[in-house]
């Protein structure tokens, strides 16, 4: 079902469209086209929105309707900042309220290594527009990504010193990856999925266990290097409030202790930002525990 989803809402040609309508189109208009004509039909046929009812409704103790409502709007929160993405593409701009980069900016030297940890809240990859730096950074891009939307994303990341590292099905190029990090540069990861249930690390969110992919965290506690939790959160004037959040593990500990530390503290923020923006969760893969 998840692949036809993909080829009925996701092929090239749409995307084409999508961004030629909006060099053309008020933007405020494709978001009101996407919540009447778009997020219904993809409630019914998509696994994400049962995914994301039953988040409001077990994880955040809502009500029948009240979760239905909020897996609603967080679909359409979803489709705009999808929408937003393409938006990018054909020339937009949005504005983007930092915070957390001064401090980045005055700790991250030339010569070491940084991981930058994503989650699936808000869109990340709007705090990547707004993060010129000297220091290359290296993005781990997941899932199955058209060829077409790889090519807007180098375009856009040309000058930026961001490069992409696909990731397929058979799992990460561990040697690109170690090449970065001894050159010196940022990784870019999201942690709050995993694509091997033997490689997980547990940790809590709402009070509830969730199992993240365990390579980041290992991959930074192996090499010791200072880890920042990257996000960026729609706000209703259509800006981002975006933030680089330092999370300052204990290195002197023993590696297991670390790792779990690590997993915590990024967790703690998940659900700090949850608090804030409960509606953002766009995480639609199950990594619950109890489920």
């Amino acid at each position: 079902m998840e692949n036809k989803n993909r080829r009925i809402f996701g092929n090239a040609w749409m995307h084409r469209t999508l961004i030629k309508l909006l060099r053309r189109v008020d933007i405020r208009y494709v978001y009101r086209f996407t919540a009447v004509c778009v997020i219904p039909v993809a409630m019914v046929v998509s696994p994400g929105a049962r995914i994301a009812y039953r988040y409001f409704r077990k994880r955040r103790g809502q009500g029948r309707w009240q979760a239905l409502l909020s897996t609603y709007r967080n679909h359409c929160l979803f489709g705009q900042t999808v929408i937003d993405k393409f938006a990018m593409y054909a020339g937009h701009r949005f504005e983007i309220h930092s915070t957390g980069h001064e401090f980045f900016y005055a700790h991250v030297r030339d010569d070491q290594p940084v991981m930058l940890l994503n989650a699936h809240i808000g869109s990340s990859e709007m705090v990547g527009y707004n993060l010129s730096q000297s220091k290359p950074c290296n993005v781990l891009v997941y899932g199955g990504e058209k060829e077409e939307l790889m090519e807007y994303r180098k375009k856009q990341f040309a000058d930026m010193g961001i490069k992409m590292i696909p990731v397929g099905e058979d799992g990460v190029n561990i040697i690109e990856i170690m090449d970065c990090l001894d050159r010196g540069e940022a990784l870019s990861v999201f942690a709050d999925r995993f694509m091997n249930p033997r490689k997980v690390i547990r940790s809590t969110i709402h009070g509830f266990k969730v199992r993240l992919s365990r390579g980041p965290f290992a991959i930074a506690v192996n090499r010791g290097i200072d880890v920042y939790m990257v996000v960026a959160m729609k706000q209703q004037d259509g800006s981002y409030d975006g933030r680089i959040i330092y999370l300052d593990y204990d290195k002197t500990l023993p590696h297991r202790e670390q790792c779990q530390q690590l997993a915590d503290l990024y967790t703690a923020e998940i659900e700090k930002i949850l608090e804030e923006y409960p509606l953002q969760w766009f995480n639609y893969f199950n990594i619950w525990e109890d489920e």
